[in-house]
Formats: structure tokens, C-alpha cells, sequence
């Protein structure tokens, strides 16, 4: 049974489009955010935060975020920040070929940037890298990985037809 109990926001919290429903492709990180969640709970002083717990799904253009909780962070009424944990969360961006998951997610939706932390994993097509921590940024689709101390990165990268393999 889930709980329908939720915290109204003031409509200037964010601009936010609490939704089911999915967006219009607007592009990698571009376009109206949409979230859906079993339970809402925001505030707008003294910071603009909005917790959304309970199977969420978050999209915003071609980027599908699913996690246990997601936690908005807002200034003037504009995400600065999105913040996704689960076991693990997820995302999936189906025109660049990419999905990822790890313990959590930083969305930075003003940079395009992607923050997976935890045994982190990023996939194109079937390309992978995977590491404690992998950052990818949308628009110039630049991948950074970092290992746990005592542990190194790991990818694995299969050629394209013709024997090269594919960036």
C-alpha cells in the first residue's frame, strides 16, 4: 500500500511537472523535468528542497533516472542539483546508447553532468567502464572514472564491425 500522504510545495519552489507521464523528447538535459514518486515532501525556507521517495522516476528529455529516493536541490526556483540513491539507481539515456547505475547520482542539470557513485558502471552499447566513481558530461559525452583506493578501473570495449572499436 503506499502512502499518499504528501507536502504540497509552493508553486514557486521549482518548476517541476510532477508526472507519470513522459516528456516530449527535448534532448540530452534539455526540456521540462518530470518526476513521479510514491510520496513528495519539499520546503522552500530556509533552503528550496524537494525529498521524493518510493520508486522514483525521474525524466527530463531522453534522461531516465530511476531510484529509491531523490532529493532536489532549488535556487530562485530553478534545479541547481538532483540527488538519486537506491540499491542501486539507475539512469538511461536511449539516444547516446548509454545506461549506468550505482549506489547514487548526482544530476547537474544547468552542466549536464552526471555523477555515479558507489560501484559505479557506464555502458555504451556494450562498451563499460565501472569504478567507484564515474562522471559523464551530456553534451560533450567526456567520461572520467575513479577507483577506491587498492582497487583500479575497469572497462571493457568490444570492436565495431570493421575491427575498430567504437569511442
Amino acid at each position: 500500500m503506499y502512502r499518499k500522504c504528501c507536502f504540497v510545495l509552493l508553486s514557486c519552489l521549482v518548476p517541476l511537472s510532477v508526472s507519470a507521464a513522459n516528456a516530449p523528447d527535448a534532448g540530452l538535459g534539455k526540456g521540462p523535468i518530470h518526476i513521479s514518486a510514491d510520496q513528495l515532501q519539499g520546503q522552500n525556507k530556509p533552503v528550496q528542497e524537494a525529498i521524493y521517495s518510493g520508486d522514483v522516476v525521474m525524466q527530463q528529455g531522453d534522461l531516465i533516472i530511476h531510484a529509491a529516493q531523490l532529493t532536489i536541490h532549488a535556487a530562485a526556483g530553478k534545479v541547481e542539483k538532483a540527488v538519486a540513491t537506491g540499491s542501486p539507481v539507475s539512469f538511461t539515456m536511449s539516444s547516446a546508447e548509454r545506461h549506468g547505475y550505482g549506489q547514487q547520482l548526482t544530476y547537474e542539470p544547468g552542466s549536464g553532468r552526471i555523477i555515479l557513485s558507489g560501484d559505479a558502471h557506464l555502458w555504451q552499447g556494450k562498451n563499460e567502464v565501472s569504478g567507484n566513481q564515474v562522471t559523464y558530461l551530456l553534451q560533450s559525452q567526456q567520461t572520467a572514472v575513479t577507483a577506491s583506493p587498492g582497487q583500479r578501473v575497469r572497462s571493457v570495449f568490444y570492436p565495431a564491425k570493421g575491427g575498430s572499436a567504437k569511442p
